[in-house]
């Protein structure tokens, strides 16, 4: 269940680019605004990614991370 739901938010970020700049800039009101309620152990991998997320190509990025979690990105 905690990989689906990091998947989930992962995925959101992939393919919301506002979403995306929300969750880098402030995660917390970018999770609650869009109704992801986590438990600390998923908040503190969310913040993992968001530090990871730093970097020339985010949207790569992203997929790689999404690879992780088990998450096919949505052509």
């Amino acid at each position: 269940m905690r990989n689906e739901m990091i998947g989930a938010v992962v995925r959101r970020a992939m393919e919301h680019p506002e979403f995306r700049r929300r969750l880098i800039e402030n995660p917390d009101d970018a999770l609650q605004t869009h109704g992801f309620a986590l438990e600390e152990r998923e908040l503190a991998e969310i913040e993992q990614i968001r530090t990871r997320l730093g970097g020339d190509d985010v949207e790569q990025e992203l997929v790689t991370i999404a690879e992780q979690y088990g998450v096919k990105p949505r052509k």
